[in-house]
Parts: structure tokens; sequence; C-alpha cells
């Protein structure tokens, strides 16, 4: 196991508005103050020729940073992370061909995990399309980069001239930050980039549609059969925000109901947790939510922005599934009713659905009913939800065993901190055995699970958060795909701390495999780590011993 460390942030700058004055303008200008007044800080990825314009606008503009990355992959990554922290958009960029196509694995991570990043590439000069210029990717020649991405991003278009470039940005940054997020790609193609034209410019209020909010006499009924329930339960999802995740814990305080998240939806850092608060459920579950899942029928289910995947229900447990309401909510119409049905179905956003429900529910007070399941809920309430095992075992090959990694971090990342596990195998012990704390994130590379997401990520994440802890739990699989992008952050000059759990192995598919005997396609080498983070510029230290693991964190 080895441990990386590097130094210290600047902090962001001022987002800048839009300049009121219309006036004659580069495309990449325009583009660039687009970002900033929706609020972009930071742009991830690395140059080329296809959009060099791109890049010097950047640099002339004080609101807003590139950072250069090592991949395009590690730029889509931190572009993701970045937004999941800030809550708001993330940007990465890439030249035409093979840049383009490197960001691909990071996109598609993130539209599977419903992350808002807008991508942005290059292209071949329009007059140039279709005869074999260099890195074509064109609707006429080469890989068709923006086909290719819209398959992973909720739009995918080449911008073709300049009098459309303003309504083409705002409508791309809108259709990633409205409904179920998301990323969108746009190409502009390299001549595009300098062409001039009028400035229009638009605050993002001004085209940013508001969130939907659940009809009142639907919200009167979920409020009824709540309280009704003898046993009700609540789960949230992914799609929960962190506000509305702060306001359900209050109702189920209140009114003793029990609540869990789903292994996505773990770790949002809301500012308390209730007693009624039962962990996460399906792979990883915390005993005490599995015990709960397996042992109860209940009679009304609310779930709010939950897919119901099969990591989150134990491969579709029908346990779940209550004896007389299902009430779905969720951002995404397609998302109710796909895999259990759903009684009642709401199209909204979570922290508008939850602000509601806690509306209507603040003048209620607690009856007889509510009394009853807290004495049912006694029994699982008081139990004890991470248990971590004896201390000082260690894992194969005698290294430190993933646990006391995840102790050693509970124990020293602060309140407002931040914990990342990248896939897999330590992405399961975390999500496990990691303890909820007030304040305190948890994300985790979900939905495609792609190695080398959180290693990369953490870099996103830290400029997001510059005055938090970050800490990445990741394996030595993980960190040899995206480990370079330490000197991203050494060149930042970020205090960030990679724990790096050395088994020599890819461990998920080494423990399918290990019945079998033919472990042979899934061991690594045996590597320097430390002295590899050294020659980037940051620290290295290698840990042996368990005891010691907490205090060099």
């Amino acid at each position: 196991m080895e441990l990386l460390v590097d130094s210290t942030a600047p902090a962001p700058d001022a987002i800048r508005l839009l300049s009121q004055t219309a006036q004659k303008r580069p495309v990449a200008d325009v583009v660039v103050e687009y970002l900033v007044a929706a609020g972009v800080r930071k742009v991830f990825g690395m140059p080329g020729g296809a959009t060099i314009p791109f890049h010097m606008s950047l640099e002339k503009h004080d609101e807003i940073d590139f950072v250069l990355t090592r991949h395009e992959g590690g730029a889509a990554f931190m572009a993701d992370c970045y937004a999941r922290v800030s809550g708001g958009l993330g940007v990465c960029c890439a030249t035409t061909g093979p840049g383009a196509t490197n960001l691909m694995t990071g996109v598609g991570a993130a539209y599977m995990d419903s992350v808002p990043i807008l991508v942005i590439t290059g292209m071949n000069p329009i007059d140039s399309w279709g005869r074999g210029d260099f890195q074509e990717c064109t609707p006429y020649s080469g890989v068709n980069t923006t086909d290719m991405f819209r398959s992973m991003c909720k739009s995918s278009e080449v911008v073709v001239s300049e009098k459309t470039i303003q309504y083409r940005v705002r409508n791309a940054i809108a259709t990633a930050l409205s409904g179920r997020p998301g990323p969108v790609h746009l190409a502009i193609p390299r001549d595009l980039w300098g062409k001039r034209v009028t400035e229009e410019p638009f605050a993002l209020t001004k085209y940013l549609a508001s969130p939907s909010a659940p009809p009142p006499r639907q919200m009167n009924e979920i409020a009824r059969l709540l309280l009704g329930a003898v046993h009700p339960l609540i789960i949230c999802g992914s799609g929960t925000s962190r506000q509305a995740i702060a306001r359900l814990f209050e109702i189920a305080d209140r009114f003793s109901i029990p609540i869990v998240t789903t292994p996505r939806g773990k770790g949002k850092g809301a500012p308390f947790l209730p007693k009624t608060y039962l962990g996460n459920t399906g792979i990883s579950a915390t005993p005490v939510a599995d015990d709960l899942i397996k042992s109860c029928a209940f009679d009304v289910v609310l779930t709010v922005g939950a897919g119901f995947g099969s990591y989150a229900t134990n491969s579709w447990d029908p346990r779940i599934v209550p004896t007389h309401a299902m009430i779905q909510v969720n951002i995404d119409p397609n998302a109710l009713g796909r895999v259990f049905p759903a009684d009642i179905g709401i199209v909204a956003d979570s922290t508008e659905f939850a602000e509601m429900l806690h509306e209507l529910l603040k003048s209620k007070v607690p009856d007889v009913l509510a009394q009853s399941r807290a004495k049912w809920l006694e029994h699982w309430s008081s139990q004890d939800k991470w248990i971590f095992p004896p201390r000082a075992h260690h894992g194969a090959g005698a290294s430190i065993h993933p646990v006391e990694i995840i102790r050693a971090a509970d124990q020293v990342v602060g309140q407002h901190g931040l914990i990342l596990a990248d896939s897999n195998s330590i992405l399961l012990w975390a999500t496990h055995y990691l303890p909820e704390r007030a304040d305190r994130r948890f994300i985790g590379a979900w939905g495609s699970a792609s190695m080398g997401h959180m290693t990369a990520g953490a870099v996103g994440a830290k400029l997001a958060a510059p005055r938090s802890d970050v800490v990445a739990l990741v394996g030595d699989g993980c960190f040899l795909m995206n480990g370079t992008e330490v000197a991203t952050a050494v060149d930042l000059g970020l205090p960030i701390v990679w724990v790096i759990n050395v088994n020599a192995q890819l461990g998920m598919i080494h423990y399918e495999l290990r019945t079998s005997g033919l472990v042979g396609s899934t061991i690594l080498g045996s590597y320097d780590f430390a002295g590899f983070a050294k020659s980037l510029g940051a620290n290295g230290v290698r840990c042996d011993n368990p005891a010691n693991l907490a205090a060099l964190i």
C-alpha cells in the first residue's frame, strides 16, 4: 500500500458576468464568456491544432483557468468530479481525432452517473471536410466523433455557422443542466473559432429552465400515505440532491420513518444524520439496512432519484415492492415504473419535491402511528450501522487490508472533507465500511465503474472544494491507468492524498476467478509507486504497518 501527497492550492477566481455591451467578438471569446457567465471556473483538457484559438482565448480571461491534464481521459474524469462536487457544470476539451476519442470513457461515465459536463472538441476546417485532412473526424471522412459522442451524451452536434454559435452554446449548457443532468458535446471547426459575431450576452438565469415541481394534489396524497403507513420506507438514490436528502432526513427523523440510500446515493454530505438513517442498500449494504429489507413487509415505499439498478437492489429483490403504494419521484420520466411498478409516479426535481413535502408536513404533529413506528424501528435504529472488524489484519501478500485503509481515512478526513473511491474492489469495501459523517462527502465510480476514474477525478474534486480535505482510495490497477495525473496536481500545487491499495492484482476479476485457480490474467507486477510519485514531484511514502497509516494520511 502506498500513499502519495502534494502541496497547496490557490483559491478559485471570482465569476465575471457577460458584458452588457453588444459588439463584434471572435467566436472563441464568446464561447469562453458564456462559460464564465455559467459559473465555470475551470476547463480541463489538452490543446491541439483544432482548438488553438480556444486556448488563446482562455488564457486572456482571468476569470477562468485552463487545467492542462496528462491525458484527455483524465480531463473528462476531472470535469466529472468537478461538477459532482461544485454542483455546477464541468467542462473538458480536446482536439479532433485521438483527442476527442480519448475523452470518451470519462464522458460515458458521466452519462451513466447523470453528471452535467460540456465536452468541447475541435474539428477540421469546414472547407477541408471529406478531403482527407490531418486527423479528420468529420461527418464526411474518418471516424465521425460527433456520432460517437451522440451515444453517450444528451446531445452531440457540429456547429457550422458563427451565426448560430451563441444559440448552440446556450442550448448545450441548458441541456446539460436541465432535467436529468448529463454530458453534451459541441464540435467547433478550427476556422469557426476566429470568425467574429455580434455578442448577445445572456446570463444563465435567462435561458436555464426552472426545475420541475410536483402537482400539489399528488403531494397531499403522498404526505397522507407516508404518515398513515405502518411500515413505510424512504429510499434516496443518486438523483437526490444534497439539499433534498437533508430535508428527507428531517422528515424521517420527526415521523420515525426508516430511510436508506442506494450505493450511488451514499455520502451526499447532509448536515446531520437522523437515528432513522440505516445506511445503504444493495451490494455492499450496511448489515442493518440489508436485514431491514429482508425482514419487513413495507406498506408504503417512497423513492427519490433512484433508478433501481442491480447493485442498488441486490439484483432486483422483489421485497422492495410494498404491499400498498410505491411512490417514485424522478426527474427522468423514463425511470418511473421501469423496474418496479409505480403506483404514484412524479416527474420532479428532487429538491423541489423534498421542499414541498417538508412544507406540507412541518405543521403536523407525530401521532400514535408515529409512536408505533418508533417502537418498530428501535430494533434496527439502535444497531451499529458501520462495524469495523478487529484491527491489523492483512490482505494478499501481507499487504494492508482494505478495511484498514478505510478505517484510517475515516479517522483523519475532516468534517467537510471528501473521500473518493475508485473502481472496483476498493469501492465495494468503502461503500460497505466507510461510516457516514455529517457534512462529509463520499464519491464512488458506480455507473460505468471506469478504472482510474477517481485517480484522476480527485484533481477536479479538489479544485471544486479547495478548502476541503481530499483523499482518493484507489487500487494499484486503477492507479496504473491514470496515475500520471499526479503530475497535474503537482503543477497546480494541490494538497491531495492518494492511498493506493497494492495487492498486485485486478481485485474484482481475481475474486471471480480464484475458485478456478485460473487467475493469471489478473496478476500485476511489483512497482515502486512511492518512487514514481517522487519522479513526478510529489511525495511518496510506503506504509507496511496499518497502525501508522492514519498518521501518514
